[in-house]
């Protein structure tokens, strides 16, 4: 969902407003947006839609907006970017070939659905957030007095369309954009402070154990492959120390900013729990760092036979209504170790999905522990890391590869 570089934290405005104003049920009935048909549909109907606006229409329009914060004495900057999907306004081309909007300004936001769109009464509360952070980055950028914000529905199948527009002033909006990154704060802040503590702790750490024949030499192998981002696929004997031997430069090289998180991939019970115990084994030597273990889908839902709906599972009817305070509960109150267990007790706790608990409280920590097929299974990888368009800073350790 972001990206932290230096003092930059990296979020587009769609990853914003979809995790701070998400809502409502799980609902595997209402179908998944992976259908490549659907996708290409809803491209050509944005497409078709932008071309009938008219010359008082810019199609596609970067905008991106900068926001200073402070954290205990911690300077960060959240940054926001998006591409708005119209901007409807007379414009006054300037001599660098710039334009400036000329009278009311309105940002267009277009959203295919499968539904009949004609029955909508209103925009749906993301969609309408989303159109709104455009705004006021529009806004702001352009000293206007206030914005109109449109709402286009459009169902690609029968290309009927539905238009909600609502005018905004600057006081009235400015006012719901600070609430909305006052929202965000506290998980930015979290994140900063959190960095902080790991760096500090990282600096002072040691290996543990004194090295064993040809350990030191793996330890700074690895440790120099992550600095020239390079594979490296290491053969040793049982009993070496493998899996310390590669956990810990990979801590280290956190510390220099060589990375943001780590995945240590196995299929094994028996090798995910040795990379938990190491883990352990260094937050023993004073490591500050969070890790959480992921257990598959069917193993850690709690009905006999998995059903993502209200209907079949109380836990799916106002999921994401909870899950927030339940993920930012975890993260700041609860062990840095986040292991099954734990996941399960948290889900009972605030009546939530214990698979999206686990998923979501990765999006916070430093280290995930999972199978191979979250990163490199095209249908079962973590669409908030290696989706399409997604980049992070990943130290992948592959425990029997």
């Amino acid at each position: 969902m972001y990206v932290i570089k230096d003092n930059v934290i990296k979020l587009s405005v769609r990853g914003l407003v979809e995790f701070i104003c998400r809502s409502g049920d799980i609902d595997n009935r209402t179908g998944g947006f992976s259908d490549v048909r659907l996708m290409q549909e809803g491209t050509r109907m944005h497409k078709k839609i932008q071309k009938s606006m008219g010359a008082s229409y810019r199609a596609e329009v970067p905008l991106k907006i900068e926001l200073p914060e402070t954290v205990e004495n911690i300077d960060y900057i959240i940054r926001l970017e998006g591409r708005a999907d119209g901007i409807i306004s007379d414009f006054h081309e300037e001599a660098d070939g710039s334009k400036t909007p000329v009278g009311k300004v309105i940002i267009d936001e277009i959203k295919t659905m499968q539904s009949d769109v004609e029955k909508l009464e209103q925009p749906v509360s993301v969609h309408e957030a989303q159109a709104k952070v455009y705004g006021y980055i529009y806004m702001v950028q352009n000293h206007l007095s206030g914005i109109g914000v449109q709402m286009t529905y459009a169902n690609p199948e029968t290309e009927k369309i539905k238009r909600f527009t609502k005018e905004y002033s600057k006081e009235e909006l400015t006012e719901w954009f600070e609430t909305l990154i006052n929202s965000f704060k506290r998980w930015s802040d979290f994140v900063f402070c959190e960095r902080e503590k790991r760096t500090a702790s990282i600096k002072k750490l040691s290996f543990p154990f004194e090295y064993r024949k040809g350990q030191k030499k793996l330890v700074t192998g690895v440790y120099h492959c992550i600095g020239e981002a390079r594979n490296l696929f290491i053969q040793a004997s049982t009993g070496v120390g493998k899996t310390i031997s590669t956990i810990y430069p990979a801590v280290c090289a956190m510390g220099q900013s060589k990375a943001d998180k780590i995945f240590y991939l196995t299929s094994k019970t028996i090798t995910r729990t040795v990379a938990e115990e190491t883990f352990s084994i260094l937050r023993r030597q004073g490591l500050s760092m969070r890790t959480v273990t992921l257990t598959a889908k069917d193993k850690i839902c709690i009905l006999e036979e998995r059903n993502c709906n209200p209907v079949k599972c109380e836990r799916a009817a106002g999921h994401f209504d909870r899950i927030n305070d339940a993920v930012y509960e975890l993260l700041t109150t609860g062990p840095d170790a986040i292991d099954r267990e734990l996941l399960l007790s948290q889900a009972e706790r605030h009546r939530v999905c214990p698979f999206e608990l686990s998923l979501d409280t990765a999006t916070w920590t430093d280290a995930i522990i999972c199978d191979y097929n979250y990163v490199f299974d095209p249908n079962a990888r973590l669409k908030r890391f290696f989706g399409e368009g997604v980049k992070g800073d990943y130290l992948l350790l592959i425990d029997e590869a």
